[in-house]
């Protein structure tokens, strides 16, 4: 399973005075994080034009310094209610964004504490202050936008939507971004994209810029492979449909995410925030990488003395969502699929999808056979198995998190019988030059197997991915990889894909291989593996070729390899095999299925291989791994 640390951001010290000890709450200080940040000033922030509407007359002036005053007092409150935990200093900084210090903390079974009875009370009346003042300056962007902030942190999403639905702000899109923003937090994905994108189409030049500038998300490499497209915006829309999470949830929740960052900072301009310091670039940078913490604590500095810090804590589930860039920087001679891994570790960005709990990596194969009109893909691989625990209900859980987690048919509440796991979501998609060549969905028994196929488009390069999912559970499973679909032409030898079949099956003709993939890479130590493949371009029986396989263990080098091709150094000839045959009787790919024993191989991790010579051409070759348990 993926795991991933809490972010940690902190505070540096600021001149005159240490951020993360401060005087008590209530003379003004503040600081934050579950990311971790910490923060120390490196000079004053830079700060952007002033977020705060030209007030039309005194009086409304006066209303609107009357409700940063309000916002300012509710904030330094906070503080005094924050939950404590010991604690004092942070680790070593991952990366210090301006006045901040960004770590991963290690814990990935942090989860958020209740907010204190007291901070609920106080922002309940700030905002019922708020409502009264914003009739007096309905066109007062800065208010409305703490009204939205403030309803969404309270978990009161159906009034948030209802205030952004009644907007009446002279900039409309700041009326459609926050509503953007309130869709995204109430999963509505296709309605928070939908008002993104005429939130875009009216925003100022400079915002829009601001907004649609992939510095901020993307890492060096993956900006210059951007900057080297001929068509960068199409390169950007690519990357934002491939970070998406799962094309089996409706819409694309990282880039939805992404603009609901852009929203929240723009509601956080000229406003207090726990960290103490006014609102900068570093801030908002911060936030639209990592998002706004969704709680905070207050930790006492251990060995004595008074001061304490204020941490803003993030879900330790959250994980890199773009593509590394092997998975994209494809050339014209390579063949072999290239997986996209999920990698821990500090990241430039991060995302947590609103419906996942846990995203993990699926264990199963890919393989393509070439056609007259595309390339068939077929997936298989064994869903994943639904503990008991998985299916009860969390009471833990705000009620508004539980309305996808409940069994279907089974109550809150209910007595202890037994409960019915779900079936689960499964999909098998293609994604070609920013576009879903492939969507292929079904719904599967809970560890049951699942084998999918599709004829994909021809297309230079591509995307494949296997996706599960349990909405219930709120878990899910995928397999992606880059890989090319290029056209073949009739004459060129080439080889498809090496195919696992289950043990001793005997396909007919390559339209029955997809229902006897094997869906799972893992074997026993004397296992037989059955497997199939394709051979183009030879032309009749009387073109003859020389087909080799053999096992070798995957963690061998090139000169291990040379060195058992020479005959010294291991028994290889005991688990190789070889034959000779000619083309087809008619012009079209050769099919074939062998199996090779296993000859009581050591666990680990393998690969089987097979070599087909023909005259005249040189040697084609291909690969699949595979586990022995």
């Amino acid at each position: 399973m993926l795991t991933s640390s809490a972010l940690t951001v902190a505070a540096l010290a600021l001149s005159g005075g240490d951020v993360r000890y401060g005087a008590p709450p209530d003379t003004g200080p503040y600081a934050h994080d579950a990311r971790s940040v910490s923060a120390a000033a490196r000079g004053a922030p830079l700060q952007r034009a002033p977020a705060s509407a030209i007030q039309s007359s005194p009086d409304s002036a006066a209303i609107h310094e009357r409700a940063r005053r309000l916002q300012s007092r509710f904030e330094s409150n906070r503080l005094r209610y924050l939950p404590r935990t010991l604690g004092g200093g942070h680790p070593d900084c991952d990366e210090v964004i301006g006045r901040l210090c960004i770590w991963d903390d290690g814990d990935d079974g942090w989860t958020p504490r209740p907010e204190p009875e007291k901070i609920v009370a106080l922002r309940t009346e700030l905002l019922a202050a708020l409502d009264s003042l914003a009739r007096e300056i309905p066109g007062d962007h800065w208010v409305f936008g703490q009204r939205i902030r403030y309803l969404v942190e309270a978990g009161r999403l159906e009034d948030a939507a209802s205030l952004a639905d009644r907007c009446g702000l002279p900039d409309r899109w700041r009326c459609d971004a926050y509503l953007g923003y309130v869709r995204h937090r109430q999963q509505s994905i296709h309605g928070a994209e939908q008002a993104f994108r005429r939130a875009l189409d009216a925003m100022p030049a400079r915002i829009f810029a601001d907004w649609t500038d992939p510095e901020p998300v993307l890492g060096r490499d993956l900006r210059r492979w951007v900057s080297e497209q001929p068509d960068s915006a199409a390169a950007m829309d690519r990357l934002w449909m491939l970070a998406d999470p799962l094309f089996l949830a409706p819409g694309n929740d990282r880039w939805s995410a992404h603009m609901s960052r852009w929203s929240y900072a723009m509601s956080s301009e000229e406003a207090r925030n726990p960290y103490r310091m006014p609102w900068g670039d570093d801030l908002e940078e911060v936030t639209v990488r990592y998002g706004w913490p969704v709680a905070w604590e207050r930790s006492w500095r251990t060995g004595g003395g008074t001061g304490y810090s204020v941490s803003g804590l993030d879900y330790p589930g959250e994980f890199r969502s773009f593509p590394p860039l092997e998975v994209l920087d494809w050339g014209r001679e390579r063949v072999e699929p290239v997986v996209w891994e999920l990698r821990d570790g500090h990241a430039r960005t991060k995302h947590s999808p609103p419906y996942l709990d846990s995203l993990s990596v699926l264990e199963g194969q890919i393989g393509r056979f070439w056609r007259r009109n595309g390339v068939l893909v077929m997936g298989a691989w064994e869903s994943p198995r639904l503990e008991r625990a998985d299916l009860a209900p969390d009471a833990t859980v705000d009620p508004a998190e539980l309305r996808n987690r409940i069994v279907a048919g089974v109550a809150h509440g209910a007595g202890p019988g037994p409960l019915a796991a779900p079936p689960l979501r499964a999909g098998l998609f293609v994604e070609q030059d920013g576009a879903l060549g492939v969507d292929v969905r079904t719904t599967v028994a809970a560890g049951g197997p699942v084998r999918l196929s599709a004829l994909a488009p021809w297309s230079d390069w591509g995307v494949v991915s296997l996706e599960t999912w349990s909405p219930e559970t709120r878990r899910a499973h995928r397999l992606r990889a880059g890989m090319g679909f290029r056209y073949i032409m009739p004459d060129l030898l080439t080889l498809s894909d090496l195919l696992l079949l289950e043990t001793g099956a005997e396909p007919a003709g390559p339209a029955e291989v997809a229902e006897v993939l094997r869906t799972s890479t893992e074997v026993a130590g004397d296992e037989p593996l059955t497997l199939a493949f394709e051979v183009y371009g030879l032309r009749s029986p009387s073109e003859l070729a020389d087909f080799r396989a053999w096992v070798e263990k995957s963690d061998e080098g090139f000169l291990t390899r040379a060195v058992r091709w020479l005959g010294f150094g291991g028994d290889r000839e005991q688990v190789m095999i070889g034959w000779e045959e000619g083309g087809p009787e008619r012009r079209g790919p050769l099919f074939r299925t062998f199996s090779i024993g296993l000859p009581d191989l050591e666990p680990g991790k393998y690969e089987v291989v097979i070599e087909v010579t023909a005259r005249g051409h040189a040697p084609l070759g291909a690969r699949r791994a595979f586990t022995v348990r």
